[in-house]
């Protein structure tokens, strides 16, 4: 099976994986991708007002996907 590494990235910090993730196909990989991206938006969400983070996934031969999720939360009392 092919192996796969998923980064993170929370705004400016670049965290890469250096271990990498056996998929047995793309729809495994945007699965892993969309999950390692969930578990990122729960650690670091409930502090936070506003926030890009993304998982980029690289194979090989580079860059395969990237999901991103933007955050911002608007006060809209006092």
């Amino acid at each position: 099976m092919p192996l796969y590494f998923f980064d993170t990235r929370d705004n400016t910090e670049f965290v890469t994986d250096h271990i990498g993730t056996e998929c047995s196909d793309f729809e495994e990989v945007k699965r892993c991708a969309a999950l390692s991206l969930a578990e990122l938006a729960r650690d670091v969400l409930p502090d936070s007002e506003q926030r890009e983070l993304a998982v980029e996934v690289r194979d090989s031969g580079g860059p395969v996907l990237r999901d991103v999720l933007t955050f911002e939360a608007i006060i809209l009392l006092g």
